[in-house]
């Protein structure tokens, strides 16, 4: 027996698979680490820091959608990428970061396949210890059961939302579970999940009903669209939404879909609009998440590659999720940046 399918079988992790796709890259400076030589696929047997899990569900999408081939999307578009950034001037080279691989998810039974997700994610949760697990959607129907498995899996922990979308996700059930439905689906979960610690931004005009917004706030639910976001600025929006989350809570559950972001950025997606974010708001708000101790898990939702203009989307969410990571790096290393500062000069070079 391998020491992958003995740790799952000890752990009771039944769906989990290898990545859909590993690369091995031939370029890298010995400077300048690349992402696709850092995520590499878990062995099962070192530790890591962070692990990362797809989840290629779409047959709940609303419309039709090709979110199920976004991890494979994320993994490829790692080549692009560096440890380093000089916007947060974070280096994350330091960080074991792993790609536990992909759930398992039937064509033809959604139920199964949620019911897959939150199984896997509440046993992963369970044996990782400190590790910090990302799951990539999917469409937002992933998020539901991943955090009710987050909830399950820390028992009298008390949880905040923040949820960054163009849309309220909390249509009603007649067509049973959907990427419309997973924040109703919480805050109906039985589960320590208050409306009063619930933070939706950046939620677009013309993309929703009265309703929704009524119902949300009739749950004690905040909703900060994306034009008050531009007017208020994304550091205050933050702060204000970590407040409410945290506030009397032990955990905060972050969920990113990426059609939150203006359209021109989120054309691999089903519905963004004018009225989003633009990236370097959703970074900026994602790295201030990644370093606030309460914050216990985040996914990444609803892209879909095969609507994509030039990998732009992709390429967006891999640099968002690195963003929160460089936020979790300097939370994990007391603010050290991951680097020596001193300058290099001369023969150093």
């Amino acid at each position: 027996m391998t020491a992958r399918q003995e740790w799952l079988d000890r752990h009771g992790v039944a769906h989990l698979k290898e990545p859909g796709l590993v690369l091995n890259g031939k370029f890298e400076d010995r400077h300048e680490p690349r992402i696709w030589n850092w995520l590499r696929p878990w062995d099962f047997a070192s530790p890591f820091d962070v692990g990362i899990i797809g989840a290629g569900l779409s047959t709940t999408s609303i419309l039709p959608t090709a979110c199920f081939a976004a991890p494979d999307a994320l993994r490829l578009s790692t080549p692009s990428f560096t440890t380093y950034s000089p916007d947060f001037d974070v280096d994350i080279a330091t960080m074991v970061a792993r790609d536990l691989g992909d759930i398992g998810m039937p064509i033809l039974d959604q139920r199964e396949a949620l019911q897959r997700i939150e199984d896997t994610m509440e046993a992963l949760w369970r044996a990782s210890g400190d590790a910090f697990l990302v799951l990539i959607g999917g469409d937002h129907a992933v998020t539901a059961p991943a955090a009710r498995a987050y909830a399950r899996s820390h028992p009298g922990q008390k949880m905040g939302l923040i949820h960054f979308d163009a849309h309220n996700d909390v249509r009603v059930m007649d067509h049973g579970p959907t990427n419309g439905t997973p924040i109703r689906q919480l805050l109906e979960s039985g589960l320590p999940f208050s409306g009063e610690n619930l933070v939706q931004v950046g939620i677009h005009g013309f993309m929703n009903a009265s309703y929704y917004k009524r119902w949300v706030e009739g749950h004690g639910g905040t909703i900060i669209t994306g034009r008050q976001v531009r007017r208020a600025g994304i550091d205050a929006v933050i702060e204000e939404a970590v407040q409410i989350a945290c506030e009397g809570t032990d955990a905060v559950y972050v969920t990113v879909d990426i059609d939150v972001l203006e359209l021109a950025y989120g054309t691999g997606t089903g519905a963004a609009t004018p009225e989003g974010l633009h990236p370097m708001d959703l970074y900026e708000a994602l790295f201030a998440l990644g370093q606030n101790p309460k914050v216990a898990a985040i996914d990444f939702v609803e892209h879909d590659p095969a609507r994509d203009v030039s990998t732009m989307t992709g390429r967006t969410m891999t640099g968002a999720l690195l963003t929160f990571l460089a936020g979790l790096f300097l939370r994990r290393n007391d603010g050290w940046r991951g680097y020596d500062p001193t300058p290099i000069t001369g023969d150093d070079l």
